[in-house]
């Protein structure tokens, strides 16, 4: 395990601290445009921080892109060549509109010259928005919402030699991931399956699983490297790249996650010792049926 990790009390559009080059692998997951205003976030009421609306915190749907855009450009300027960029986000359904976040983050990404590597679905198991409950009150055509089960999970790479490209064999070796039924029943696979931290859990309104850092971390950098959370939150992406030998350097313009992300990426890694994997069950009979004035049931 390396020396504690470093959070820098400051916005991420501007990283001065970092030399050009200098990150192998950011993995990090932004904040959710128009579902959590941070900076209302009491541990004591957890319902504050979902009172954004999208005139607070941003003008709107394209300000938000463009600040993305901007942090994106200054994360290809210190990531090095061959270097890797994870970012976690999903889609947001808003007033009647979804606001395709990853899709548009992706566009953005790969005009400043970022290519898209990998794409990759976290299956959270279980909805972490259920929107479905008007359809079963309201079971006709144009009620229906879906429950939100996913985010995604993009990985750009700046071009360049691979990461593994004059890695000596030794670190090669501290790095070998053992080939589990885990790894092949589902990290093979581009749906990942990860339970969400449960509510309360963390001082901190929409923190993810250590499992998510800990499989890209696992997958794209090696010990040694330098890993970049950009949006340190809680320390979750800080805490495991230390676990796993790497160096880690952490963003966080919230003072009030600052101290939490601080004090998290010291503690030892907990992954949780029971893991999902997706599986498909068959049932019978139709996936639904419409009946139409006049029909009678069976």
């Amino acid at each position: 395990m390396t020396d504690s990790a470093r959070v820098i009390h400051g916005s991420c559009e501007s990283m001065r601290e970092l030399e050009d080059g200098s990150i192998t692998l950011t993995v990090t997951s932004p904040p959710y445009f128009d579902a959590m205003d941070y900076t209302k976030f009491d541990a004591k009421d957890r319902s504050k921080h979902k009172a954004r609306t999208y005139a607070e915190g941003f003008d709107g749907y394209q300000s938000y892109l463009s600040l993305m855009q901007r942090i994106a450009g200054e994360l290809y300027r210190v990531t090095k060549p061959g270097g890797v960029c994870a970012i976690v986000a999903g889609s947001i359904q808003s007033r009647g509109r979804c606001y395709p976040i990853p899709t548009d983050l992706s566009q953005r990404f790969r005009d400043l010259g970022w290519e898209l590597f990998h794409e990759l679905v976290w299956h959270k198991g279980r909805s972490a928005l259920d929107r479905a409950g008007v359809f079963v009150q309201h079971p006709y055509p144009g009620y229906f919402h879906p429950n939100v089960l996913t985010e995604s999970i993009l990985v750009f790479r700046k071009p360049g030699p691979r990461i593994f490209a004059g890695v000596e064999q030794e670190t090669k070796d501290s790095a070998r991931m053992e080939i589990t039924p885990l790894v092949t029943r589902d990290l093979f696979n581009n749906v990942w399956a990860i339970s969400p931290v449960p509510p309360g859990r963390l001082d901190h309104p929409c923190p993810f699983p250590e499992e998510v850092p800990h499989r890209l971390i696992s997958l794209y950098s090696y010990p040694g490297d330098l890993v970049l959370d950009p949006f340190a939150g809680s320390g979750q992406t800080l805490k495991v790249a230390r676990a796993l030998g790497r160096r880690a350097i952490g963003y966080e313009l919230e003072s009030q996650f600052v101290e939490l992300a601080r004090q998290r990426s010291a503690e030892p890694m907990q992954l949780r010792e029971r893991q999902l994997i997706l599986r498909t069950e068959a049932i019978e009979g139709d996936p639904f049926v419409t009946r139409h004035k006049g029909d009678r049931a069976a």
